[in-house]
């Protein structure tokens, strides 16, 4: 029994004028095959474009990229030794398809190979936006930056990057809270209203145009120039008055509408047994009386006149909370929290953990509770050290009111940004809702774990690239990024915050020496 070999013409493809950059040769898979690479300026990750017999053309993506030799061992001791002779070498691809959109948007990959001698160039504007999702609007899109060593504009839907939330993930150093600010910037430019968890300082500086010389000079690639947000940056803190340098005022919060259980929660008091019924017949003795308009003064005074000696923890509780800065001062309405058009940071730098997971759970709960009444508009709420409110593997105060927002916010239009150094230590529940991921650079091997579990359609391939990424180089996918690409974040409009000191130049600066070394 014979069988009768398909042979297939020279040179596969259409000819679009173009200089291909290689050809596929050998065995050819459906999901990926290698080719012979002719342009010297291919590199791993860079997309290609190539034309299926049957489906017309389709997106690729090079993992590796290697030389095959004709320098033996043999003949790598004899040139070692002097002998005469010439080294040739080609430069060989693996790629793996990615695919195509058909008729009704819906990305997928041809089920049969392409064949073997099928040219390969690399990959059109055109086709690479419309096979990844990426829109090109930077005037109605959240623009991040560009497909890394390309001009290709990697342009976010708002819509989705708010509804179904994002992660933010990077080792410290690598450029977090620098892409976080590119999110502000760009969500403030479509006036969704940004707040903005601060814990170290670092967005402050949103206010003031970016004027860095380095950063200056990158900003033409990125078609951006300087701009700070001036007035459209409101600021908060939950210190006291006096805390900060300028004339920040501290957040006010009530406990209106918390219940029983929100308010033992935030006393640390969520297991004290049978005592805590105290606290639910005192709230509603004081409401049936005030209605909402209920406040810790009004609660400690219907609590002292009961007898019962269990009264004792929860006006301990009641007196620490009273005298917290944010619950001493008077209430500020979250419409001045929430505003279309403005980013709002709340302070939270040197101020106790503790404290600190007191005010953002109470904090959080009125903001979810006046989305879900209709009180502000939609939203972006952005957690920085996430792993510090929403812990893995353990609970506090703020664990439940995160989980909530990730699995419920998204139906009341209020966005979550979910920002780690330590992705294995966020809570997974939590990480799992997030739809958009943005990887920087990670190293730690239980990090990696947690990104590659969290990420759809990410492969080892780009797993191990995530430990090798430059700084401001990003790993973007989910929404409408279908797959996984490298984006190059694009320069700041605004000045950052979060630089790391320069310890050698601070003290050259501070701090100057006679020539026997006294200071």
């Amino acid at each position: 029994m014979t069988h009768d070999r398909e042979t297939v013409p020279d040179d596969i493809g259409p000819d679009t004028g173009l200089e291909p950059a290689g050809m596929v040769f050998g065995n050819v898979g459906s999901s990926e095959f290698r080719c012979v690479l002719t342009d010297p300026s291919v590199r791993e990750m860079d997309h290609v474009e190539l034309d299926h017999p049957t489906d017309g053309p389709v997106l690729g993506i090079v993992d590796s990229v290697e030389l095959l030799s004709d320098l033996d061992q043999e003949k790598a001791l004899g040139r070692l030794a002097g002998s005469p002779g010439r080294v040739t070498y080609r430069r060989v691809g693996k790629v793996s398809v990615i695919g195509r959109r058909d008729d009704r948007g819906n990305l997928y990959r041809p089920l049969t190979p392409v064949l073997p001698s099928t040219r390969v160039y690399k990959a059109s504007r055109e086709l690479l936006c419309s096979t990844l999702g990426m829109g090109s609007d930077r005037d109605g899109g959240v623009y991040l930056g560009k497909v890394l060593h390309s001009d290709v504009d990697v342009v976010l839907d708002p819509s989705v990057l708010v509804q179904r939330h994002v992660a933010l993930i990077a080792k410290s150093g690598s450029g977090k809270s620098y892409t976080c600010g590119v999110l502000a910037e760009e969500l403030n430019k479509l006036d969704v209203p940004v707040v903005v968890l601060d814990l170290h300082g670092e967005y402050r500086t949103l206010v003031s145009p970016n004027i860095v010389g380095e950063e200056y000079e990158r900003m033409e690639r990125f078609g951006v120039s300087p701009k700070g947000l001036g007035d459209r940056l409101l600021e908060y803190t939950l210190s006291a008055p006096g805390a900060l340098p300028g004339a920040v005022p501290t957040l006010g919060l009530d406990i209106r509408h918390f219940k029983a259980e929100d308010l033992l929660e935030v006393m640390g008091l969520k297991n004290i047994g049978p005592s805590s019924s105290l606290l639910y017949v005192a709230m509603d003795r004081v409401r049936s009386v005030l209605g909402e308009d209920l406040d810790l003064f009004d609660l400690m005074t219907a609590l002292q006149s009961e007898n019962n000696p269990a009264k004792w923890p929860i006006l301990n509780g009641l007196e620490h909370l009273k005298r917290l800065p944010f619950f001493n001062t008077a209430p500020t309405p979250l419409s001045s929290v929430v505003v279309p058009g403005k980013v709002t940071v709340i302070e939270l730098k040197d101020i106790p953990l503790d404290i600190q997971q007191i005010g953002v759970a109470a904090l959080l709960k009125k903001l979810f509770q006046a989305r879900k009444d209709g009180l502000i508009p939609p939203f972006m709420l952005v957690v920085e050290e996430a792993h510090n409110f929403c812990p893995q593997g353990s609970t506090v105060i703020t664990s439940q009111v995160l989980q909530t927002l990730a699995s419920e916010g998204r139906k009341f239009g209020l966005g979550l940004a979910v920002v780690s150094q330590r992705p294995a230590k966020v809570d997974k529940n939590v990480l799992s809702q997030c739809g958009t991921q943005i990887i920087l650079k990670v190293t730690n091997p239980n990090d990696l774990k947690a990104v590659v579990a969290s990420v759809e359609g990410l492969n080892s391939r780009m797993a191990d690239e995530i430990q090798n990424l430059p700084v401001s180089v990003a790993l973007v996918v989910g929404g409408n990024i279908s797959n996984p690409v490298l984006v190059e974040v694009r320069t700041r409009r605004t000045r950052h915050g979060g630089e790391a000191v320069d310890i050698l130049g601070h003290l050259s600066s501070r701090y100057s020496r006679n020539d026997d070394g006294a200071v």
